[in-house]
């Protein structure tokens, strides 16, 4: 019996690739064997037989063999312990975690894993493929060889005639973890024949494959017709890349593409870059250059232990580059975090590159930095190269911490004042705890700041009045920061269905810095911040009111509380106010607005606003809300309140609801298709109707295969809708293909765009859609 075992492993292994070894079993008194790995072999049958001449065991009349979860049930099975081959025949079905078979007959060579399928249907539910044929013929290795076959990953319960879509032919020929290749294929919908291809491949059984995706359509009244085709390769188990080309009939012709790497453990990367030709619009309608680029990417590298190297780029052709193709062309999303908004309203692009080296108490960073200036020249633009800072703290018995920071740069540009600064600052903090709720800090900071110019032109930014540079100076200055705060808390306890306990938190603060008047800063050069220290006699206070809930994780659970229950802790509402006071300094306030008339008499768009300066010291009025009574709903309030005038300066409202419900389970390559409806509006408002807006979304899953969305922005000063999307999905009932379509109405620039986008499921699906 043996035999039995290697039965059960060999037929297993037709379905699924991992190889299991071969041991020899003892038969045990039942009829069972048992294995070397303590799984039982049971086999059922009318009859039961073994031919010692031919060396072959027999089992006939609904014979059932079980192994662990491995079940294979057929009208006669026999194997030839000689030749070590196994024949099934007669409603042949195998039936594994991994994978199922169904079949009229199966005759397989164990030694070589090679056998035939006869009329039979091969379910792969991990990649979600059926396939079927009236010969199906494994060779060496992972190989098949299908006669007169067909494939789908459609949920049609194994009726091809049923199935959304299916891709036959005479011959299929499949090597899992490869490719498959059809000849004189047919691709039929619900069984009716739409197209023939005398020749093509497509990815079997495999997570990532070469091969062309699916393109993207669309029209926009900007760029005319899209048509956006990608292609993946999948270079390695470590590297892998798309390129896709791109269409727009009134617009431009090119392509992008994106490498992504993670060779090992210490590192890791994603590269990208496009290029456009815009001679298609024309010499009357081109603005800007007729060929535009773009190359974007992040790398991170672990080169030894507390030694990490980093680089993030991003370069464009020109300046408007963003504003036209980046919600297109570039995956930043990704690669630095940036969404379409942030793109196009960019000022400037920003790459860097550098490397870190961290101890117990200091780190060290090197870096070179340049900027790409979106609105001016860029010979006026400051660059980094290079940058050097440390930092280093110490600690002294809790009670004590001594620290030193040093920042040198060299900056440099083409036209205008560059040179070096280094910065010096150390500095000593005392912390200090008064009995169990009182805390704070004093702090001083020294700092000495030595400046050399390379360069004395005159260039922007423009100098303060003197407008001078003197070569060699140096800026001595020092700061006192001191912090007071405490944290009172009380607990309520509460059996309010799944909710324990209540804590309510006030945490107020106050924060004091002073700083010296510095002589003479006018005369340095204007780098960033850190050249411009303005005196302070600055004073912050403000408190912070929170409320906390304990809850029962199970619903239903027992009021009573029990040791060990499974709790979790939620803020259910926070509000915090903020306001500040600085005897040195005049708050500036907007009081006038000036304004040129158009011939009708109405406000030009060129208006200007003036910044008075008052003897008014006091800051605004910073409050800050938050409201969670359910874990998927959330209301929101920022508001900034002018003390002195009595008026509100800036205010946003925002609501937020979230189905709670967890998302039914799904097939595997639909996971990331799914959707919770969401709704969410915000309402903002700057002083004197600067800015009145709403923003809002919807994202309404309808059922199981359709979702919509909605986002909006809507400006009442110009009583009008400033940006539109409108999405929608349609994931077929069979779970073997989607549809995305989009809607994209816009403005500045004007721009109406549909997007259409349709994938047939594991045979060229991307985790990334329109969506």
């Amino acid at each position: 019996m043996g035999g039995w075992k290697a039965v059960l492993l060999m037929v297993v292994l037709f379905v699924c690739p991992p190889t299991w070894a071969q041991t020899q079993s003892g038969q045990t008194q039942s009829g069972q064997t048992q294995s070397g790995e303590d799984e039982q072999v049971r086999v059922k049958g009318d009859t039961l037989t073994y031919e010692e001449q031919s060396n072959v065991v027999s089992a006939t009349g609904n014979v059932v063999v079980t192994k662990g979860q491995t079940t294979l049930s057929a009208d006669t099975i026999s194997v030839n312990r000689d030749t070590n081959t196994l024949d099934a025949r007669g409603n042949v079905e195998l039936n594994d975690t991994r994978g199922q078979i169904e079949a009229d007959a199966l005759q397989m060579e164990m030694e070589n894993e090679t056998g035939t399928i006869t009329n039979g249907t091969v379910t792969l539910p991990r990649n979600q493929y059926i396939l079927t044929g009236k010969e199906l013929k494994k060779s060496y290795g992972q190989t098949y060889h299908i006669e007169d076959g067909a494939f789908t990953t459609c949920d049609c319960d194994k009726n091809f005639e049923k199935a959304d879509w299916s891709i036959g032919g005479s011959a299929i020929d499949v090597t899992l973890r490869g490719i498959g290749t059809i000849r004189h294929g047919v691709l039929r919908a619900r069984g009716i024949t739409l197209l023939y291809v005398p020749y093509a491949f497509v990815p079997i059984n495999t997570d990532r494959q070469s091969g062309f995706l699916f393109p993207n359509y669309g029209f926009s009244s900007k760029r005319g017709f899209v048509w956006q085709q990608p292609f993946y390769w999948a270079i390695s188990k470590s590297y892998d890349a798309t390129v896709t080309t791109d269409l727009e009939t009134a617009a431009r012709i090119g392509a992008w593409g994106e490498f992504r790497y993670a060779p090992n453990e210490r590192s890791e990367g994603l590269l990208a870059a496009s290029y456009f030709n815009e001679q298609i619009r024309g010499p009357a309608t081109t603005t800007g250059p007729i060929n535009r680029w773009s190359v974007t990417g992040v790398h991170r590298q672990l080169l030894a232990q507390d030694f990490r190297a980093y680089g993030d780029f991003f370069f464009v052709s020109d300046d408007q580059f963003l504003r036209e193709i980046s919600h297109r062309a570039l995956n930043l999303k990704s690669a630095l975090e940036l969404d379409d908004w942030d793109l196009r309203t960019r000022r400037f692009t920003d790459s860097r590159a550098g490397g870190v080296k961290t101890w117990r108490n200091a780190w060290l960073r090197g870096e070179a930095r340049y900027y790409q200036d979106l609105r001016l020249d860029d010979d006026f633009a400051f660059q980094t190269l290079p940058r050097v800072q440390f930092r280093t703290q110490h600690i002294w018995k809790d009670r004590l911490e001594l620290g030193l920071a040093v920042d040198g740069a060299n900056f440099y540009r083409n036209q205008g004042y560059a040179g070096q600064r280094l910065d010096v600052a150390p500095s000593v903090a005392l912390p200090f705890h008064l009995g169990k709720y009182v805390y704070g800090s004093v702090k001083a900071i020294g700092r000495e700041t030595v400046y050399h110019m390379t360069s004395e032109d005159v260039g922007s930014p423009t100098l303060t009045e003197s407008g001078r540079l003197r070569g060699d100076r140096t800026r001595e200055t020092v700061q006192f920061q001191a912090e007071l705060g405490t944290r009172l808390s009380r607990v309520f306890n509460l059996h309010w269905g799944r909710l324990r306990q209540l804590q309510h938190v006030i945490e107020p603060q106050v924060s004091y810095a002073y700083v010296p008047a510095v002589d003479h800063q006018e005369d340095l050069p204007l780098y960033d911040s850190l050249d411009r220290i303005n005196r302070r006699n600055l004073f912050v206070y403000g408190v912070s009111n929170r409320v906390l809930g304990k809850f029962a994780v199970a619903p239903g659970a027992d009021e009573t509380d029990q040791p060990g229950a499974a709790t979790e802790v939620r803020e259910l509402a926070r509000l915090s106010v903020l306001h500040a006071y600085d005897s040195y300094r005049h708050i500036g306030r907007a009081k006038e607005r000036f304004s040129d008339l158009d011939i009708n008499g109405r406000e030009d768009a060129s208006s200007v606003e003036r910044i008075v300066f008052t003897k008014e010291r006091f800051s605004d009025l910073d409050i800050n809300g938050r409201l969670s009574p359910l874990p998927y709903t959330t209301f929101t309030f920022d508001s900034t309140y002018d003390v002195a005038r009595g008026d509100v300066t800036m205010a946003r409202l925002g609501v937020s609801l979230s189905d709670p419900r967890p998302l039914p389970a799904t097939a595997p390559l639909l996971e990331h298709l799914q959707r919770r409806t969401t709704l969410g509006v915000s309402y903002r408002t700057i002083t004197d109707r600067i800015l009145k807006e709403m923003n809002a979304y919807a994202v309404l899953r309808l059922n199981e295969y359709v979702t919509g969305a909605y986002f909006g922005r809507y400006d009442f000063n110009a009583q009008s809708f400033i940006g539109n999307r409108y999405y929608l999905r349609f994931i077929s009932p069979q779970n073997c293909w989607y549809v995305d379509l989009g809607v994209i109405d816009k403005v500045n620039p004007n721009e109406f765009e549909f997007r259409f986008l349709i994938t047939f499921v594991g045979l060229s699906s991307s985790s990334r859609s329109a969506f």
